[in-house]
């Protein structure tokens, strides 16, 4: 699984440093690093890392979603990631939903993937 050591800051398009705290919507394509705030609607075509000191209250939609930090809203993603020490309080929607010990997941997890055709 990925995580936000993936992510770096030089290859994310987005960042959201310490200290500073960003209301409103975003969406785009690339990487985005959170580490300080951000409230609203988020909505990334590639990665989304929420720092250990990151605080994103927003639902969010991306293809990959790693948490060291909380995040307060629902998520539809391919692949969802809590770290130790991450929270996210909200509803999951993914193909691969990671929990770490010590993270902490808050809500339902709906699994999108297709059965064998055995299985049907």
């Amino acid at each position: 699984m990925l995580g936000s050591a993936d992510v770096t800051t030089e290859r994310a398009a987005g960042y959201i440093g310490p200290g500073l705290v960003v209301h409103g919507r975003l969406s785009g394509e690339g990487d985005l690093i959170v580490d300080g705030g951000f409230e609203g609607e988020l909505s990334i075509e590639g990665r989304v890392a929420v720092g250990p000191a990151g605080r994103l209250k927003a639902p969010v939609t991306a293809r990959l979603v790693t948490v060291e930090g909380r995040l307060d809203g629902d998520v539809t993603a391919s692949e969802v990631v809590v770290r130790e020490g991450g929270r996210l309080h909200g509803d999951v929607r993914a193909s691969s939903v990671g929990l770490e010990d010590g993270g902490a997941l808050h809500g339902t997890v709906t699994m999108d993937f297709d059965l064998p055709a055995d299985l049907d």
